[in-house]
């Protein structure tokens, strides 16, 4: 340590400085910290302001830097790489993207973080941005002004108009001007480009759209009344700024949607074709085989084949007369029916369902729809219907008398087997027999022909060919929904059988001959189909193969005096039926304990209260706060008897 002292001073004085620096040291009161250490200083940036995106190089000036080690700089929080040139400049190698304003620079060393001051300041400036183009359309061959409104748009150098970089007047900070260039017909970007903060994003806002000459491509409809009236919507391109949009040289109203898209409502004109011509400030659409618009006269039925049918639907009929192109709709009494325009004088339909009688045959097109004439007359008839056959098959030699069920069999001339034409016994209006003709083995369709129709074909008149299995019953025909029971199938021509089908299950049986098939259900619910599949067919669905699966059960144990049980049983059960046992469906295990149930209590948190239920007043109005059971919800269950209960209710 080097010290000088004043040549005034005298020796007895300069001594006991000497001697009081020495206990200084001796204490620690002298730090070994040099005396001139001192915090970074940040005195300046250059630049001092930059774009959100980042990227760009920024030297700081100040103080106190240090080469080694390297000090730490952050730019509004965020740590970034610096090169050290000399104690009062650093430079970042990299700025990182921030949102648009002002953050800090600050920098620290082992001595300090440099303090926050007015020349640690950095300014980050958004992109330009477009808010809107004045116009926003314009010629194929450029040269008009367009007007760029938005921000950011001071010390703008280009403009990207459609991938043409121009030179635009900057009015003020949020508008420029620009000539628009030349360009192919269609949509472009309008882009303002600043050289430090970058280029505007693409939005909808900087669309421009050069308008070429308008075409149109398509009508829809490309048809309609004489009398006009409807709305025509019109595509094409080029279509902004249309002025007039004319029918066959009549002008018409009409809004412009977008530039592909115009709607107008067709004038009055007289029957023929017309076209529709769009004209804008670049020319009129020209005339091609898209814009033919055709005037017709309302559709005619002339005749129908056939004009009768049955109440069930499903006839297909043939519906002839003029003006039938562009048909929208066909109705039977005003049901509309599935139907196809096969040229402009012939419609098939399928007739729907409708009750007995006679009905208009009605054709909607575009221009109209058809006068109801005798002519467009169809009669539903309750003709007759076949809803079982006994036996439902039978061997391929035939001589198997059949018996038919259903209705309107009287006056009955026929019974056909597939192609096969038989007559039959009719012994009433809902039975004939028959006897089956020799085919070859597969499933035919029985129908019955009488002077008002004849049967439709439903899968009630199949018959099957070829010994095909027949299920006759099963036994046992319910069981638990858990399956496991082995199930008997008693019926004919089981033999080879393949698999059985137990509604949706598909099982391998136990073939014990050809008249008895066992196999073991499979977990289900409900009622179900019991199906043999054979190498000849598979057995018909009849009431003599459904399977039911029984209900489950849970059980609770009530004790005596108070019992709390969380209801596991069916949700929505009335409260009276499964305390008495009489449960629907019935439950043979359950138990009645109504006797010994004097009082149920519940919680209503929605209230914040309790509620209560009282099996001696279930019939009196306003007794009880409830009467079902909500599957998941507490009970509290008060009982008389001592020996308590148990108590087995439906689960499902």
């Amino acid at each position: 340590m080097n010290h000088r002292y004043p040549l005034s001073m005298g020796v007895p004085a300069r001594l006991a400085v000497i001697a009081l620096l020495a206990a200084l040291l001796v204490t620690g009161a002298v730090r070994a910290t040099p005396a001139f250490a001192a915090a970074p200083t940040v005195t300046g940036l250059s630049p001092n302001s930059g774009s959100t995106a980042g990227g760009y190089s920024v030297v700081i000036t100040g103080s106190d830097f240090t080469a080694s080690p390297l000090p730490t700089v952050t730019v509004g929080g965020t740590a970034v790489n610096v090169t050290y040139t000399d104690s009062e400049h650093l430079t970042i190698v990299s700025m990182p993207p921030k949102p648009a304003g002002p953050v800090d620079v600050l920098v620290t060393t082992t001595d300090g973080t440099s303090a926050n001051t007015a020349a640690d300041d950095f300014t980050y400036i958004a992109p330009p941005a477009v808010s809107g183009l004045s116009p926003t359309f314009g010629p194929i061959a450029g040269g008009n002004t367009v007007t760029i409104t938005g921000t950011g748009f001071t010390g703008a150098n280009l403009v990207n108009f459609g991938g043409t970089n121009l030179v635009p007047t900057v009015v003020n900070d949020s508008t420029i001007t620009v000539a628009a260039p030349a360009h192919a017909a269609g949509s472009v970007d309008v882009l303002v480009i600043h050289p430090a903060n970058g280029t505007s994003a693409n939005t909808v806002a900087d669309n421009y759209t050069y308008l070429g000459v308008p075409a149109v491509t398509g009508l829809t409809p490309s048809t309609g009344p004489i009398a006009g009236g409807n709305t025509v919507t019109i595509t094409g391109t080029s279509l902004t700024g249309a002025t007039l949009v004319t029918f066959g040289g009549t002008s018409v109203a009409f809004v412009v949607v977008n530039d592909t898209t115009i709607t107008a409502t067709a004038p009055a004109h007289a029957a023929g074709s017309v076209d529709v011509l769009v004209t804008t400030g670049q020319g009129t659409s020209a005339n091609t085989a898209a814009d033919n618009y055709l005037y017709g006269d309302l559709p005619t039925v002339s005749s129908l084949s056939p004009a009768t049918g049955p109440i069930a639907g499903g006839t297909v009929v043939t519906i002839t007369g003029t003006g039938f192109t562009g048909a929208t709709s066909v109705t039977f009494g005003g049901t509309a029916a599935v139907f196809s325009v096969t040229n402009a004088t012939t419609i098939s339909a399928t007739a729907p369902a409708h009750a007995a009688g006679t009905v208009d045959v009605l054709v909607t097109t575009p221009s109209g729809t058809s006068t109801n004439t005798v002519a467009d007359n169809f009669t539903y008839t309750s003709g007759p219907t076949v809803t079982s056959i006994s036996p439902k098959g039978g061997p391929v030699e035939g001589g198997t008398l059949v018996t038919i069920t259903g209705s309107g069999f009287t006056g009955a001339t026929s019974v056909t087997f597939g192609a096969a034409s038989l007559t039959p016994t009719v012994v009433n209006d809902t039975t004939i027999t028959v006897t089956a003709p020799a085919r070859s083995a597969g499933t035919v369709d029985v129908r019955v022909v009488t002077p008002i129709g004849t049967s439709a074909n439903t899968a009630a008149d199949d018959y099957v060919y070829g010994g095909g299995p027949i299920i006759t019953s099963i036994s046992p025909s319910t069981g638990a929904q858990a399956g496991g029971n082995t199930v008997t199938i008693t019926g004919t021509g089981f033999t080879g059988a393949t698999s059985v089908t137990f509604g949706s299950s598909s099982l391998t049986p136990t073939v014990s001959s050809d008249t008895s098939i066992s196999v073991v259900a499979p977990a289900g619910s409900g009622t179900v189909d019991i199906r043999v599949v054979t190498p000849v067919g598979t057995s018909p669905n009849t009431a003599a193969d459904d399977y039911t699966y029984g209900s489950s059960t849970t059980t609770f144990t009530l004790y005596f005096r108070w019992t709390l049980i969380v209801w596991t049983g069916v949700n929505g059960a009335s409260i009276s039926a499964a305390l008495s046992g009489q449960e629907t469906p019935p439950n043979p295990a359950t138990n009645d304990v109504s006797g010994i149930v004097t009082a149920i209590f519940k919680y209503n948190n929605a209230q914040q209260r309790f509620e209560g239920y009282f099996p001696g007043s279930a019939n009196v109005p306003g007794a009880n706060d409830f009467s079902t059971f909500t599957k998941g919800e507490a009970y509290w269950f008060a009982i008389n008897s001592s020996s308590g209960s148990s108590w087995t209710v439906l689960a499902n």
